[in-house]
Parts: structure tokens; sequence; C-alpha cells
């Protein structure tokens, strides 16, 4: 959340998403492989790491969570009736829930790298290096060494490295959520002020997880993989103060809420965002690893260390209705009795700039964070 409120600063008025877990790897790595003090206190206190013990132990088991999937087995599956043959297409669509992350490494120079150091991050964190010749044009480096659903990397200098990362996320709706909902168009305020014409997809009235106090009204989504959490500042609050709250108490929201009845107007939204988070990272106090080779010395200690040039992220979100899988014969879902009747629906329509987070249904952990400022921007 702090690198999410830090990101936003400077690009105030834009969509913006994040995938916060594949970063947090990423520097758990590079923690890895530094034995400077200074170094080591910058990136415990940026990444709230003081109170955390086996950082290596969750890397590996978030890793088994989130390895990229292995090809379906072809079904044996023999449909007997329609829901049958529903079923089967779904399994066959080619397009099944996935949630994976994978990251990579590229460096300049075979044996720059200490190889105790990449054979502990390799099994720890995921990460696969790519060593290319001192020599090699940046056009030859990226062609072949390159996975070209990644940010680009400037490969410049003789002593270049690159770490970046993918995150992968592709669920259907866990229930009819938008299964009858018609896009209707409505105002959206942007924080200018301004008003702009938005297509609002209206989800079914249900029971969902809810909540509202004087700073924020929000409601939690569920799919298959992944839960999202949207929440809508108070009409006389802006985007960028509850940001600052996130910031100071992740837990802000989610331990409010509490199921209910009552449905919510969305903006259905979809845009990509590619940054450098150098520039956050270093206002979250991380510095020596951009300046000081030595806080990479045990590394690349046949380079006399290294310097971190930059952490690229690109990342293309959608949600909409086309999450939902229209086979309503697999959907399960029901309504605890007796429990709601003291309080009246509520009614969210998100016509401003809100956040929302993407959560593991498994681990809870955070996948992406975001703030859509306007739906109508790709």
């Amino acid at each position: 959340m702090d690198l999410l409120k830090t990101a936003h600063e400077a690009e105030q008025d834009r969509n913006i998403v994040i995938a916060p877990l594949p970063i947090s790897l990423t520097f758990a790595a590079l923690w890895d492989g530094t034995t400077d003090i200074e170094s080591s206190k910058e990136l415990v206190s940026a990444f709230r790491w003081e109170k955390s013990f086996g950082i290596n132990v969750a890397g590996r088991m978030l890793l088994a969570r989130f390895e990229k999937p292995k090809p379906r087995p072809p079904s044996r599956f023999t449909p007997k009736n329609d829901l049958d043959k529903a079923y089967l297409r779904f399994l066959e669509s080619g397009k099944p829930a996935e949630i994976w992350i994978s990251g990579a490494f590229l460096y300049r120079g075979k044996g720059s790298l200490s190889p105790d150091f990449m054979d502990r991050v390799k099994y720890d964190f995921g990460f696969t290096f790519r060593a290319v010749d001192e020599h090699t044009t940046q056009s030859n480096v990226l062609a072949e060494n390159w996975d070209s659903s990644l940010p680009m990397p400037a490969v410049a200098g003789p002593n270049d490295f690159w770490i970046t990362s993918h995150t992968h996320l592709r669920t259907a709706w866990a229930g009819n959520t938008f299964l009858e909902a018609k896009r209707e168009t409505h105002d959206f305020r942007l924080r200018s002020g301004e008003v702009v014409q938005a297509d609002f997809l209206k989800s079914e009235f249900e029971v969902y997880p809810y909540a509202r106090t004087d700073e924020f009204e929000a409601i939690e989504l569920s799919c298959w993989q992944a839960s999202i959490l949207l929440v809508l500042p108070a009409a006389n609050k802006d985007v960028g103060q509850l940001e600052a709250a996130f910031s100071k108490n992740p837990d802000l929201v989610e331990s409010l809420l509490a199921r209910r009845e009552g449905d919510v107007q969305l903006p259905p939204f979809h845009f990509s965002y590619e940054t450098d988070l150098r520039n956050s990272l270093e206002k979250m106090g991380v510095h020596r690893i951009f300046t000081d080779p030595n806080t990479l010395l045990s590394m690349a200690p046949t380079r006399d260390g290294g310097i971190l040039r930059g952490v690229a992220q690109k990342t293309e979100i959608t949600v909409d209705e086309n999450g939902i899988r229209a086979d309503a014969g697999t959907i399960v879902h029901g309504v605890y009795g007796g429990i709601l009747m003291a309080q009246s629906p509520f009614h969210i329509i998100l016509n401003r700039p809100f956040l929302f987070l993407i959560r593991d249904n498994v681990t809870h952990a955070l996948l992406f964070a975001g703030v859509v400022m306007n739906p109508m921007l790709q």
C-alpha cells in the first residue's frame, strides 16, 4: 500500500495498478545478495520485514501456490445431458481460471553472479537467470533472451542487469454477480470535478461482504481464484486520502466487512500500466541498492558488487461482465436465513475515483492494488 500511494502521487489523474507480491519477492532475493548492514536496514524498513521470519520459506510456499499451470490432461468425461455438455465446453474452452507469477533476471557476462546466490534465489524465490555476452547488442539481447510479455529493459552498459516479473490472473465470478447485467451509461465524476459518461454494470441483488463508515464505502466481490475489494471514498474525501489511510493501516477495510444484502453499480474498466518503480522505492527509503555497488557485493563478487538500475513492471487489467462463466448449472450459492432483516439493503454506485484490491482466495496474498481515476481511459 505504501508503494501504491507513492507511485500514484506522481501521476494523480492516471489509472494505476501494481502487482506488489513480485516486487517483494524481487527485493527478498536482493536482500539475500547483500551483506551490507545499512542496505539491509533500508530493505527491512521499506518492506516492513522487522517482524518477519523465514522469508525464504515464505517465498517457497507462495511459489507453490503461484506456479505456472501445467497443460490440463485430456478429459475422459462423457456428457450425458446439456449440463454435462456445458461443463465439458468450459473445460475445453482454453480459458480456465489461472493464477501464476514468474520472474526473470537478465545480466551481462557469464560468471558475473555468484553461483550460490543464483541457486538460492532460484530455489527460494523462483527467478530464472539469463546471462548474455558483454558485447552483444541490445536488440540481440532482447530478441534472444527476453519474454515479450514482460517489460523491456534498457540494456546499455557491460555491467547491466535487470530484474522483472509478471503476474497473471484469469478467473470467473463465483456466482451470477453480473450475469444478467446490461451496460447503462451514467455520470462518472473525475478528480477535477469534470463529469464524463461511462458504462456501468449493476450486480444482482445478493449478499456481499460490505462496510460503510464516515470515510468510505466498500464491497467485496468473489471469483473462483481471487476476490476484488472495491473501496469508494466518502463524497467529501479524496481517493489520495484513502490511499494514505490504507498505507498506515492495511487492514482498514477488511476488518469491518460484514455480510449484507445489496448491490453495486460498477464501471467496467480495462487499462495498462507500465512503469519503473525505482523512484517510488527510493521515496520509501530504499537508496543504497541503487547507488552503492558494495550493497550487492556478495551477489556479484567478481564484479565488485553491483547497482540496481530499475524495477520495471507492466500490468494490464480488465474487470467486466466477461469474467462471468455463463454455465448456470455449475453455480452454487445460498443466503443465510434470518440474519439480515434488521438492516436495510445497501446500494453502492462507484461513480467517482475508487480503489481496488485483488487478493488470492487461498493465501490471501495481495495480487494487485490499484486506483480507477477514469474508467474511460486505457
